[in-house]
C-alpha cells in the first residue's frame, strides 16, 4: 500500500473546509474528517481505481460533502494536491495537474 502524503495547499483547504463546518455544527465537522479518512484509506488501497481528471490527476468524490480529492498517484507515494469544493472553478483543481 502506498503511502498518502497532503500537501501544503490540500491542508489549508482541509483547515478551512473543516473550521466552516465545525463552526456550524461540531458533528459535522467530525464526520468530515471521517469522510476524507475513508477517501484517503480508498486512495491507498487502490489509486488507479478512480477517475483520471487530467494527465497524472486524479478525483475521488466525497460522499457526504461537496467536495473532491485531488490526487497523484506514483510508485509508493499518493500525493493529495487539494481538498476543494465542488463549486469552486475548475482552474482551482486544473493548475496542480501540471507535474
Amino acid at each position: 500500500m502506498a503511502v498518502v502524503r497532503i500537501r501544503a495547499h490540500a491542508r489549508a483547504e482541509i483547515a478551512e473546509a473543516f473550521d466552516w463546518y465545525f463552526a456550524r455544527s461540531r458533528d459535522a465537522a467530525v464526520d468530515f474528517l471521517a469522510e476524507l479518512d475513508s477517501a484517503f484509506r480508498q486512495i491507498a488501497e487502490a489509486p488507479e481505481q478512480f477517475s483520471v481528471v487530467r494527465g497524472r490527476l486524479r478525483r475521488v468524490l466525497l460522499h457526504r460533502f461537496p467536495y473532491a480529492v485531488y490526487y497523484k498517484p506514483y510508485p509508493t507515494v499518493i500525493s493529495v494536491v487539494g481538498v476543494i469544493h465542488g463549486r469552486r472553478h475548475p482552474n482551482t483543481w486544473s493548475r496542480r495537474a501540471e507535474p
